[in-house]
């Protein structure tokens, strides 16, 4: 059995490996967690840090998690729709009834 040239085994390795190479890249970023979905501005939604007219405010919306402490101490909260703290006065265009039907979370 004849072995090949060193020039042709050198360019058949190399070639191989750059194959393995770009399957490996190929597998990490085809398998890397998509990102969060990024949050809105607070204008974007007419956020304002008081009840609206019907009384609706954060508590009462699917998207508010309370948290211990923020900017409004301990009424902070989360929201996944807005960039940023809510507190339990808040109330934004985004409001949904968290106790709805059918009510799903945003970003879910």
């Amino acid at each position: 059995m004849k072995s090949e040239p060193p020039d042709l085994a050198r360019r058949s390795a190399l070639s191989r490996g750059a194959l393995l190479l770009a399957g490996i890249a190929v597998t990490v970023v085809s398998t890397r967690p998509a990102k969060a979905k990024a949050k809105a501005a607070k204008e974007d939604f007419g956020f304002q840090e008081e009840p609206n007219e019907d009384g609706k405010s954060c508590p009462g919306c699917i998207n508010f998690t309370p948290k211990a402490s923020g900017k409004y101490g301990a009424d902070s909260g989360d929201c996944a729709l807005l960039e940023g703290d809510v507190c339990k006065h808040c109330y934004c265009q985004g409001w949904t009834d968290k106790n709805s039907a059918g009510a799903k979370k945003a970003g879910t």
